[in-house]
């Protein structure tokens, strides 16, 4: 992806499975290498790149590639039970890749890199295989979804919006109900999640795969109507093993981004961190509404910036499809920051190919866990 300059002949990528002992090295590779886009936002992962409990039971696993002992790839994949069709289904998400700046043979690391992939899932039970990227990306976009030779095949699934929107500071805060137990919070959740797809199914297992990285049915808020659940969310920071690092501003943002802050602050809202700063952000997570009672989100979205403010929690960040309805019945007080991702089928070029659906329907993947 990058142009060929005149040189030696490149020594061949080395593959292995990332252990304890690459730790440092993929921290630094995250840290170099943002994501595409105007806005240059990259993930950090401190302590440890293996810090994270594996949250929502989602077991993840990584492929490293090597020259010459330096680290220049590195890319995750995890499998999930989600909802597809109305039926519980097992489907594997692939992620995080990144690779050195100006890493040469780039197409050679990357088709070296797939067949490896496919030779680590072929005893994988999952029916299929997707992955989400900036929309903005257009370079990666544009490589892979060529069909080059022995590429996998990437196919658009949905386009895939998320907002990222300040919690206000000061203010009444507003009364948080809370579910009255687990097993009622994770029937609902269930019934609103099979009405979409790749939704990620509830059970005692993932709720207890939540609880080692800290969450519980008690991080969630739920608005009741006639005494039944109508609408259900909670506030997820995962800041203790993934942080969210603001690599770099558009040229006219960050010229105004100090009066920005300044207004922010006199509106009781956060502003916008330096380059190189942290921001201060979790996810909502999970997030349903039942069909019926679309009018209760603007009193869910209260009661979630009432638990945000009592974490501390400047950000919020809400992922839906961008044909989901709900971005048309309710609009957000507080302006904010958004961009679009682009859900891809993988599939073929030695690749897992088992998806026996059509892409039909509302998609609703948790960006948590994106």
């Amino acid at each position: 992806m990058d142009r060929i300059l005149p040189a030696c002949p490149l020594s061949r990528a080395e593959f292995s499975r990332a252990t304890a002992e690459d730790d440092a090295d993929i921290r630094a590779l995250l840290c170099s290498v943002p994501m595409a886009g105007a806005l240059k936002i990259g993930f950090a992962r401190e302590p440890s790149f293996f810090a994270c409990p594996a949250p929502a039971g989602l077991a993840e696993q990584t492929l490293l590639a090597r020259r010459d002992g330096r680290l220049i790839s590195v890319g995750s994949w995890s499998e999930r039970k989600v909802w597809m069709n109305g039926t519980e289904t097992t489907v594997g998400y692939l992620h995080g890749l990144r690779m050195a700046h100006r890493t040469r043979g780039s197409m050679s690391v990357l088709r070296q890199g797939y067949r490896e992939l496919a030779e680590c899932l072929k005893h994988s039970e999952a029916v299929g295989w997707f992955t989400s990227m900036d929309a903005e990306n257009t370079r990666a976009r544009r490589v892979l979804e060529s069909r080059a030779s022995a590429l996998p095949r990437y196919t658009p699934m949905a386009h895939y919006l998320t907002r990222v929107l300040p919690m206000p500071r000061r203010g009444a805060l507003s009364a948080v109900e809370k579910p009255e137990s687990c097993t009622e919070l994770t029937d609902f959740l269930n019934r609103e999640a099979s009405r979409y797809e790749l939704a990620l199914t509830w059970d005692a297992q993932r709720w207890s795969a939540l609880a080692r990285s800290g969450f519980t049915e008690q991080d969630c808020c739920v608005v009741r109507r006639k005494g039944r659940i109508v609408a259900a969310a909670g506030v997820w920071d995962q800041s203790a093993w993934k942080q969210v690092v603001v690599h770099g501003y558009p040229a006219w943002l960050r010229l105004l981004r100090p009066c920005i802050s300044i207004g922010a602050a006199s509106l009781g809202l956060p502003g916008l961190p330096r380059e190189g700063g942290r921001l201060s952000l979790a996810s909502v997570f999970p997030f349903a509404i039942a069909e019926s009672e679309p009018s209760a989100l603007p009193e869910l979205w209260q009661q979630l910036e009432s638990l945000a403010r009592q974490r501390r929690i400047d950000w919020l960040a809400l992922g839906l499809d961008a044909e989901d309805a709900l971005w048309k019945t309710h609009r957000m007080r507080s302006p904010g920051i958004s961009y679009r991702t682009i859900l891809y089928a993988v599939e073929g070029g030695g690749f897992p190919a088992r998806w026996q659906t059509p892409f039909s329907g509302v998609f609703r993947p948790e960006c948590a866990t994106l």
